[in-house]
């Protein structure tokens, strides 16, 4: 069961970028795809969902699948659900939606202990510097709420602020709930 969720979520989200890759045609550019946070944190979590098809990867790595991929749905449900950012419905229901619930599913059937959550902040932390230092020198930005030309960076700063408190508060929440669930799910051992 785990292994067929696995590979259900390895192919919703090659199907989801191959469908961008051909819908979108030649507006489709490559930079500009890899600059959104939700592209990235689904071909890690596929990557990390098809190796977990072949062999164990470590509570670290899924943990921080689970954190990005949570992140996704639940930004795109406060902040994006709308909002057009030139994704085809297809791929739009399946990056944003269906492959976070997947994933979040994946980690509660199949939970483990985590330690050090808060190193899963680092990539969000890099990801949002690189767009803003790459947003003015090519004039894009992946999102509405990191573009500071319309109301100005105390506005992307705010929003950034209050991500970033949701983002530690989510870490803390994989990693607990990974934990406990890991420890009911396994045997007591009798000390006879």
């Amino acid at each position: 069961m785990i292994k067929l969720l696995r590979m259900a979520v390895f192919l919703l989200v090659l199907s989801a970028e191959v469908y961008l890759v051909v819908v979108l045609g030649d507006r489709f550019r490559l930079a500009n795809h890899l600059g959104y946070f939700t592209v990235l944190s689904n071909i890690f979590a596929a990557c990390v969902a098809l190796l977990g098809v072949f062999r164990p990867v470590s509570a670290q790595i899924r943990g921080a699948a689970v954190l990005y991929m949570t992140t996704t749905g639940i930004v795109y449900a406060i902040l994006l659900r709308g909002v057009d950012v030139q994704t085809p419905a297809y791929a739009n229901w399946v990056l944003h939606v269906i492959v976070p619930i997947l994933v979040v599913v994946e980690w509660l059937l199949a939970p483990q202990r985590t330690t050090r959550a808060w190193l899963w902040l680092s990539f969000p932390a890099v990801y949002l510097a690189c767009t803003l230092l790459r947003g003015p020198i090519v004039d894009w930005y992946p999102y509405p709420f990191l573009d500071p030309r319309p109301h100005g960076y105390a506005d992307v700063a705010l929003t950034c602020v209050s991500v970033a408190v949701i983002l530690g508060a989510l870490a803390f929440f994989v990693s607990w709930t990974g934990t406990k669930l890991a420890q009911r799910n396994s045997p007591v051992l009798s000390h006879d």
